[in-house]
């Protein structure tokens, strides 16, 4: 089962990455838009897992984007702009 529920978090992330107006969908209605992403209508206990892992990897995701731009500019600062 929670097999399923990678593949299924994986599939999403995937359509949702990059995205931002599927990515504020998400956020609005979660549920609507995992079940328009996969296809299927989950068991309420499945949704439920999905869609939290879904916003746990966004989340990461967004971390991980923002620490990179930060990084850069800390960087820059040490450097004097020069790459």
């Amino acid at each position: 089962m929670s097999n399923d529920i990678s593949k299924y978090v994986e599939q999403i992330v995937a359509k949702l990455t990059g995205n931002s107006g599927m990515i504020e969908k998400f956020k609005s209605n979660p549920a609507k838009v995992v079940t328009d992403i996969l296809g299927v209508k989950l068991d309420g206990n499945i949704l439920k897992s999905v869609i939290e892992a879904v916003k746990s990897k966004l989340n990461l995701t967004d971390v991980a984007k923002n620490a990179g731009g930060f990084l850069a500019k800390l960087k820059s600062f040490f450097t004097g702009g020069k790459k």
